[in-house]
């Protein structure tokens, strides 16, 4: 390639940047962040020593990194209303990582505005964040995983730190690697250093997974809805019809089989188990993030492979499963675009117009009372404890048997957040009003959760 052509790609790669900080930051001044954006700026808050917080997380079921990043934010003085600076340069790393590896100049330009990466990842401030930027530096050491090994092993570990998504896909990777230490008997394979950081990485991931575990007294249980439902959403967007649902996405895994057609088992090997690990143990709407940058990142990963062509037709299928992609992608980029656009027109969540109504309540010495999870979402905007119901002043969600958030205790409060209609407040003459949340993936709202404050008159 000429530094001319190579020149005026750095010049379309830099639009491209821009033109995604821009509707970054446009997007996230306009998000209203939901209770697991606020549950985990508030546990990083409210604890003050590395030790509570190790502690409170272990009732999350997740691992302390992005606490621990929002901590760091909050010491360096970021407020809530800018939590989604976080996200946003965590992706943004992801999107500059992007430009340096061998994905096609189409993937680079459209990649960072597709659904996951513009909107799931940069704008909503949860730990996902973490996925794009680890996947990117994955593909971009894969190649040389032998000569740089520890490059390559940090970036499984950092994806490891995200989420069990993320140990999932790790181990995989390096199932891979382990098959390949007796299958191929090359120098490269077997060198000292790579099996040395190879072992090491294991362990660490070995050591990830029992820290993980929750105690046994957490009551935060595993959640699994229709993976063909999931997939499909994810994808593509929103399919209600369960054959089409299973149409879609044996004609999506045909494609892949395609693609990886000279390199099968190892895309088996790398893909399945979270495919598996996802419709058997555990998975939601969000989550699906993981699937998706996990098929991105191997098909820029072996795009070398899916470029031999031992006969003539198979010339033509490379052309039709590069525009098939290419659609698929355009697909993502418009659901991009529109959830944006959705979360800037309507309310993702009623928390900040909550909190200013509550303000003069809580200044005033008002008893307030929040029930279940999502009340929680409106404590981020006080620098206190606001409900009378907060565990020791805790004031996000405690996932203990022995902590109950569900009731509002003995006193009868003046104002009440709830997320449903409550009989026995309406017999007792509260006033209330509602308030509703528009959480838009893709196409649609994915949950419709109302906000219920009562007043007592």
């Amino acid at each position: 390639m000429t530094s001319k052509k190579l020149s005026r790609l750095w010049i379309l790669y830099g639009a491209v940047f821009i033109a995604f900080i821009c509707i970054g930051i446009f997007a996230g001044c306009h998000h209203e962040p939901w209770a697991d954006e606020a549950q985990s700026w508030l546990i990083a808050r409210d604890n003050h020593t590395l030790a509570d917080l190790l502690y409170a997380i272990k009732y999350e079921g997740t691992l302390p990194a992005w606490h621990l990043i929002l901590k760091a934010f909050q010491l360096l003085g970021l407020d809530y209303g800018r939590i989604y600076i976080v996200p946003l340069l965590l992706t943004a790393a992801g999107v500059v990582i992007l430009f340096f590896t061998d994905a096609p100049v189409v993937a680079k330009v459209m990649l960072p505005f597709s659904y996951f990466v513009i909107f799931q990842n940069a704008v909503s401030a949860r730990a996902y964040a973490m996925v794009f930027p680890a996947m990117m530096l994955i593909v971009l050491f894969y190649k040389n995983r032998y000569k740089a090994p520890v490059r390559y092993h940090l970036s499984l570990f950092f994806l490891s730190l995200s989420s069990s998504y993320g140990v999932i896909i790790a181990c995989s990777f390096m199932l891979w690697d382990f098959i390949s230490m007796f299958r191929d008997k090359s120098e490269k394979a077997g060198n000292k250093k790579f099996k040395f950081t190879f072992y090491a990485t294991g362990l660490v991931l070995a050591l990830i997974c029992i820290l993980a575990l929750p105690p046994g007294d957490c009551t935060f249980g595993l959640y699994r809805i229709s993976f063909a439902e999931s997939a499909a959403n994810a994808l593509l967007f929103s399919i209600h019809n369960k054959i089409a649902q299973y149409i879609f996405l044996i004609a999506v895994f045909l494609l892949l089989l395609y693609y990886f057609r000279h390199c099968l088992v190892r895309f088996l090997v790398m893909f399945m188990p979270l495919v598996l690990y996802m419709i058997f143990v555990y998975q939601r709407l969000w989550h699906m993030t993981y699937l998706f940058f996990l098929i991105a990142s191997l098909m820029i990963i072996f795009r070398d492979e899916f470029k031999k062509t031992e006969k003539h037709k198979e010339e033509f299928g490379n052309l039709l499963t590069n525009a098939l992609v290419i659609l698929l992608l355009s697909v993502q980029c418009f659901t991009g675009f529109y959830s944006v656009w959705y979360d800037y027109r309507y309310q993702y969540s009623p928390s900040k117009e909550i909190a200013e109504i509550l303000k003069p309540y809580h200044e005033s010495g008002a008893i307030i009372a929040g029930l279940s999870f999502y009340s929680i979402s409106v404590s981020p905007y006080f620098d206190e404890s606001i409900y009378i119901n907060d565990y020791e002043d805790k004031t996000y969600y405690i996932w203990r048997k022995d902590v109950e958030r569900n009731t509002y205790c003995e006193k009868v409060p003046d104002v009440v957040v709830t997320m449903c209609r409550m009989d026995d407040l309406d017999e007792k003459g509260y006033r209330w009003e509602l308030y509703e949340s528009h959480m838009i993936y893709k196409l649609e709202d994915a949950e419709y959760i109302p906000y219920y404050v009562y007043f007592r008159e």
